[in-house]
C-alpha cells in the first residue's frame, strides 16, 4: 500500500511538471489538438448505450514535443454497465537529429472488465521516421517499459519489466482520404509468456479544414490474461473528429 501511494504520488509529480513545462514555453510554440467523440443509442427491443471520446494533443517547441492524451469508452446493455475503460498519459519527446529522437512518458490505464483496477506505466525510448513524404509516413519506436498493475482483489500489485517495439504507417489515399495502421508489441521480460499486442487499422475522411471523420477498429490481446477473462478485446469506432 505504501508503495502504491508513493508510485500515485511520483505519477503526479510528473504529470504537474510536464503541464508547468509546457505552459512556460515561448509563445512561438505550436499547438495541436485532435478530438473525438463516438455514441450510440439504441432502443426498443435492444437497449444499448456505447461512449466513446478521445483527445489527443501536441505542443512543440524547437526540438521538444509535449504530448497529452487521454480516452474514455462506456456502454451499458439493458440498464446494465457492461464496458468502462479508459487511460490519460503524458509525453515529452526530444528530437536530437531531423528523424531520430528519445522520450519518456507515463501511462495511467483502468479497466475493470478486463480485469485490472490500475496500471501505471513508465515508458523510455528512442523514435526513428524511416520515410516521410507529403502523402505517406512510416516511423517506429522502441524502448523499455516499468509496469505496476493493481489487481481488482486488492492483492499484491504485479510489477513487470517490459519492451516496448510500436510502428506506424499513414498514407493518403485521395484528397479527403486518409489510411493509418499502428501495432505495439509489448514483451514481458519478467514473465516471457505474459505479453501484449495491440493494433488499430483507421480511415479518416476529411470533412472540412476543421472536421472530419473516422472509423477505426482497435484490437487488444492479452496472452496470459486474469483467471476467467479472455485473451482478446475489440472495438469497432465511428466518430467524429475535430482538429485544432
Amino acid at each position: 500500500m505504501h508503495y502504491y501511494l508513493l508510485n500515485k504520488e511520483y505519477s503526479m509529480k510528473f504529470v504537474f511538471i510536464m503541464l508547468f513545462s509546457a505552459i512556460s514555453m515561448s509563445s512561438f510554440a505550436q499547438f495541436k489538438s485532435e478530438d473525438s467523440a463516438s455514441v450510440n443509442i439504441t432502443g426498443g427491443n435492444t437497449d444499448l448505450k456505447t461512449y466513446t471520446f478521445k483527445s489527443d494533443n501536441s505542443y512543440t517547441v524547437e526540438k521538444s514535443v509535449y504530448r497529452a492524451h487521454g480516452s474514455y469508452h462506456y456502454g451499458e446493455s439493458d440498464s446494465v454497465r457492461s464496458a468502462e475503460n479508459w487511460d490519460f498519459g503524458l509525453r515529452y519527446d526530444y528530437n536530437f537529429l531531423p528523424t531520430t529522437g528519445m522520450y519518456v512518458g507515463e501511462l495511467i490505464e483502468a479497466d475493470r472488465f478486463a480485469g485490472y483496477d490500475r496500471r501505471y506505466n513508465t515508458d523510455l525510448g528512442l523514435t526513428h521516421i524511416f520515410y516521410k513524404s507529403d502523402s505517406a509516413t512510416f516511423l517506429a519506436e522502441a524502448g523499455l517499459r516499468y509496469a505496476i498493475e493493481k489487481p481488482l482483489d486488492n492483492s499484491e500489485d504485479k510489477k513487470d519489466f517490459k519492451g516496448r517495439i510500436y510502428t506506424e504507417i499513414t498514407e493518403k489515399l485521395q484528397d479527403n482520404l486518409k489510411g493509418k495502421f499502428w501495432i505495439e508489441y509489448l514483451p514481458n521480460f519478467s514473465e516471457s509468456k505474459d505479453y501484449l499486442v495491440n493494433l488499430e487499422p483507421s480511415l479518416i475522411i476529411t470533412l472540412t479544414k476543421t472536421f472530419s471523420m473516422k472509423t477505426a477498429y482497435l484490437w487488444k490481446y492479452d496472452n496470459e490474461p486474469p483467471t476467467g477473462k479472455s485473451k482478446y478485446d475489440h472495438n469497432y469506432t465511428l466518430s467524429l473528429l475535430a482538429n485544432f
